[in-house]
């Protein structure tokens, strides 16, 4: 089996970090790029992720500034308008996707798997969900080989900041009957995007979305995690 080059950006948020356990647990990854804001604290905080030697730290402005061959793409940047505000959430949400997208497929990555939204739509009332679409149609002109999107709703998980309306709608939307907007852990989507990925890569068995094959662009909502993440 093939050993895979990897970029995985937004590394250090709650799908991200699982992510990185899920990956390294694969007999397939290779090499994983991992950009973070302050390398030097992200190595003290994980030592034992620091010190595998598959897991190459860097700084986004490292990153870009260089030319390393890259197989695939996984991307779970995020962030909140009421920590970043406007300015902060369209320049992690959609630009630095964006230009990690770009870089990516500069260095010959055939797949793009990407966190985006439920309600992602460049004609939202809601701000967010206009820049999730943005963000979509940004990564559809790019002409990918590949490209996976994924639409969860509300996430469930422990993060770095506390999020209170998140928390009280996630004990709301947990429950199974609201199909597509069910409240889905940050561990199952991790899962079900390597499960998609190795898929399509020769990696594992065949997956696709109960919505079908969509050529090359594909896209992933609740009831499509719930089913790989069982894979």
């Amino acid at each position: 089996m093939s050993t895979q080059r990897l970029l995985l950006a937004g590394g250090t948020g709650l799908i991200g970090r699982a992510l990185l356990d899920n990956l390294l647990l694969t007999d397939w990854v290779g090499h994983i790029l991992l950009p973070v804001r302050q390398p030097q604290q992200w190595c003290a905080a994980y030592p034992q992720l620091a010190a595998d030697k598959r897991v190459q730290v860097l700084t986004y402005d490292e990153l870009f500034a260089s030319q390393q061959p890259v197989d695939l793409m996984f991307c779970a940047l995020g962030t909140t308008q009421a920590k970043a505000g406007k300015t902060g959430l369209r320049q992690v949400d959609y630009q630095l996707v964006v230009d990690c997208a770009v870089w990516a497929k500069q260095q010959g990555a055939e797949l793009v798997s990407v966190v985006s939204a439920l309600g992602a739509n460049r004609r939202s009332p809601f701000f967010y969900n206009r820049v999730k679409g943005d963000m979509e149609q940004a990564l559809e002109q790019m002409d990918l080989s590949r490209l996976q999107i994924w639409q969860p709703s509300l996430l469930l998980g422990e993060r770095d900041e506390f999020r209170l309306a998140e928390h009280l709608s996630g004990w709301i939307l947990r429950l199974p009957l609201f199909g597509n907007v069910q409240a889905l852990a940050g561990e199952r989507i991790a899962r079900a995007m390597i499960a998609a990925v190795a898929s399509v890569s020769g990696l594992g068995s065949e997956t696709e979305p109960e919505s079908g094959p969509e050529s090359s662009v594909m896209r992933y909502r609740v009831r499509d995690i719930k089913r790989l993440a069982r894979a």
